[in-house]
């Protein structure tokens, strides 16, 4: 995993980015589970916690091997 500040949070579209997944593919997980998110209360909008994305990069390389 990168050297990335755990407390560090992204943004729908650049988790996405990281994981090579669409956005739509990203909301879709997160609603069912798969990642965990907060809602900036301001915008409503999804962040995840960068930490949580990348582990999850790096379990999906893993069983792609």
């Amino acid at each position: 995993m990168n050297d990335i500040d755990p407390d560090l949070y992204v943004q729908t579209q650049e988790a996405a980015e990281i994981l090579n997944i669409a956005p739509s593919t990203m909301r879709q997980w997160a609603r069912a589970g798969r990642i965990r998110y907060l809602r900036n209360p301001k915008t409503g909008w999804r962040l995840f916690r960068a930490g949580d994305v990348y582990a999850l990069r790096d379990s999906r390389q893993e069983a792609q091997q």
